[in-house]
């Protein structure tokens, strides 16, 4: 059974909703929009390479790609000449396989080519098309196939309803909401050409992070939300990407969330804020160098993250699943004598008054 149904954002692309998490990948601003403006744009990577000839990129979670397709063709609209090596980090096959069946407007036909090789070389995507690919599963990628359930009606609400049969679907990365029983299988496909170097990873992030040699000018950080994914938002986890990073690069990602800023901070970086583009809430980037900082977080967030709900996700040596990781949280949650996070804000918002 096919479990995501597809639903037209307004900037063209096709986001997805999934059942199994009750939930859609992107705001309805679209696929493309969120990857340049909550990655490439916020990162700094396109000032970057006005005045550098090559850059470095590790995408965990890179799903479907946009992450890193934009970028790479944002990248070469300023410099032509820049060499792009680029690590992606993902754990679903299938989305891989859909990867090379997507696009977008201004995608590179270079970058699309290269990673449509690569991609092959770790799937085998025409199976995947013939074998899943179902009658009944095409007839779901048809807008008039989609249902709108109860528990799902809200999230559509703001989507436009009409879908264009011939239009390419865009979708998007899905990590797993829980790992149980993990078999340890990493597979790896390098692909290099005179001015792009990929190397893309099929596993369990966790499973190479610890592997990878430290020499990132950029990492896009893009798993599902905190509390659905909590295993590549631990301390643990981002111990290892503060290792990964230069010095003066930066980590990019989505969420604010005070688990996950808190998480970053005991890891060693230093945190601040991007602009919300198509949501009520930033995203946060993280930073060895407090100095490279432009956006610092408010009273009300740094509040916030020594509450309760500030309280970091672990995984020491990366074998929790997601219950493990969320009970345990739980357990210090329960025996802390920090604020809760309604209590803070009720504080906060008085004294801000007063």
């Amino acid at each position: 059974m096919f479990d995501f149904y597809p639903v037209l954002t307004e900037d063209g692309t096709i986001s997805l909703f999934n059942k199994a998490v009750n939930d859609v990948y992107h705001s309805k601003i679209g696929a493309y929009t969120e990857a340049l403006n909550k990655f490439a744009v916020p990162s700094g990577i396109l000032e970057f390479v006005k005045t550098h000839d090559e850059v470095n990129i590790l995408d965990v979670c890179f799903g479907l790609g946009y992450n890193s397709k934009v970028a790479i063709s944002e990248i070469w609209k300023i410099n032509p000449n820049c060499k792009i090596n680029l690590t992606g980090i993902e754990i679903d096959p299938d989305v891989l396989a859909f990867s090379c069946l997507t696009g977008f407007p201004a995608e590179n036909k270079h970058s699309k080519e290269s990673f449509n090789f690569a991609i092959s070389k770790l799937v085998d995507v025409k199976s995947f098309i013939e074998k899943k690919l179902t009658p009944e599963v095409k007839d779901l990628l048809k807008i008039d196939a989609l249902k709108q359930t109860d528990e799902a009606e809200h999230l559509f609400r703001g989507y436009k309803t009409s879908f264009d049969g011939n239009q390419e679907a865009l979708l998007h990365n899905i990590y797993y909401q829980t790992i149980s029983n993990r078999n340890k299988i990493i597979e790896n496909v390098q692909y290099k050409t005179d001015m792009l170097n990929i190397s893309l990873y099929l596993c369990d992030a966790r499973d190479i992070i610890k592997e990878l040699s430290p020499h990132y000018d950029y990492i896009f950080h893009d798993p599902f939300t905190p509390y659905k994914a909590p295993a590549l938002w631990t301390v643990d986890f981002f111990r290892e990407l503060y290792r990964l990073l230069q010095d003066d690069g930066n980590l990019t990602t989505y969420s604010s969330s005070s688990a996950a800023q808190s998480g970053m901070i005991e890891a060693g970086f230093h945190v601040g804020l991007t602009e919300n583009i198509g949501r009520k809430s930033s995203g946060t980037i993280a930073y060895k160098n407090i100095a490279l900082i432009e956006n610092h977080l408010p009273e009300k967030e740094k509040g916030l993250l020594n509450t309760n709900a500030g309280i970091a996700y672990y995984d020491a040596d990366f074998s929790f699943n997601t219950e493990e990781i969320l009970n345990f949280r739980r357990e210090l949650q329960k025996k802390s004598s920090r604020l809760s996070s309604s209590k803070y804000l009720k504080k906060f918002y008085n004294t801000e008054i007063w």
